[in-house]
Formats: C-alpha cells, structure tokens, sequence
C-alpha cells in the first residue's frame, strides 16, 4: 500500500513539474514579471473595496469622451504633468500618493473641482494602475456624499497605449 501512494506521489510531483515547464510563455505580463501586476491588482481590488467607489476601463470611458457623456473627468497628477498630457475635456486636482499626504486643501480642491451636484458622474484618473492618486480622489468624493464616482485605473500611460486622443503641451 505504501508503494502505491509513493508511484501516485511520484506521478503527481512529474506532472506538476511538466505543467509548470509548460507555462512558459504564459502569463499577463509579456516580460513575464507576474509578481508587479498580482500586487497591483490585490493592491487595486483593495482600494475600490475600501474607497467605496466604481471603476471604469479604457474602451468605456473612451465611448463616454468620444460621446460627449456629461460628466466630470478629474486628472489628479502634478500640474506639470497635466499641461503636458490629459484626457481630453479632463480638469486638474492635484492629489498625493498616499494617504499620509493628503491635507484638507487637497480634500477642498478636488471637492470644488467637482461641483455641488453629488448625484453628477465623475470620473477620477492619475498616471497608472499602482498611482495612488486616483484612489484618494475617488475615495474622497465618496466620502463627502458623491453617488457617481468612478475610478479610471489605467490612467494616462493606459489611455496612451490604447491610442486615444490626448490633449497638452507634449501632443503637438
């Protein structure tokens, strides 16, 4: 009996190895970094669950520019960042990467940039998916009574990579 359980063991380990060798080649990341993205993507599932807020992705929030949906769409990088490239129609709201930065001007900004209406959409995006920015914008509004508010992950770089139109001093 015990032999058995040794050749099934054996068995198990063998094709556990061979199913390991064949994911080579397979994965999100083409450079095969797996590690980067599953802890943007815990950090990322995290955040929507604690900052009470909806996400959106790069094709949705493209059909929502392209067709002029009346909404708010904040950028939330450094000033810099923005004058230089931005969704567009986008309004900037400078916010910190973490929440040990955040003041209660940062809070206060962002609140006036997105008006009085808390039942209006509003759209919150910095410059990727591990940017902390967009996260703090996005909770902040939800946090001060905002109904609407959605958080675009991928930020500037994915909006680039997708080859939608930008706006800004770098565009020209």
């Amino acid at each position: 009996m015990k032999k058995y359980f040794v050749v099934i063991a054996l068995v198990l380990v063998f094709a556990a190895a061979a199913y390991a060798g064949s994911l080579s080649g397979i994965g999100t990341s083409p450079k095969g970094l797996e590690t980067p993205i599953e802890k943007a993507a815990v950090k990322l599932v995290t955040d929507v669950k604690d900052g009470g807020y909806k996400l959106i992705g790069s094709e949705e929030l493209n059909k929502w520019v392209t067709e002029k949906k009346d909404f708010i769409l904040i950028d939330t990088m450094p000033k810099e960042n923005f004058d230089k490239i931005r969704i567009q129609g986008a309004v900037n709201s400078l916010m910190p990467k973490t929440d040990k930065e955040l003041t209660p001007a940062d809070k206060e900004n962002i609140l006036k940039i997105a008006g009085k209406d808390k039942g209006k959409t509003v759209v919150v995006y910095c410059g990727f998916t591990a940017c902390g920015r967009s996260h703090l914008g996005a909770q902040t509004l939800v946090k001060k009574g905002f109904k609407n508010v959605y958080r675009y992950p991928g930020g500037i770089v994915a909006w680039s990579e997708n080859g939608y139109s930008v706006e800004g001093t770098d565009t020209k």
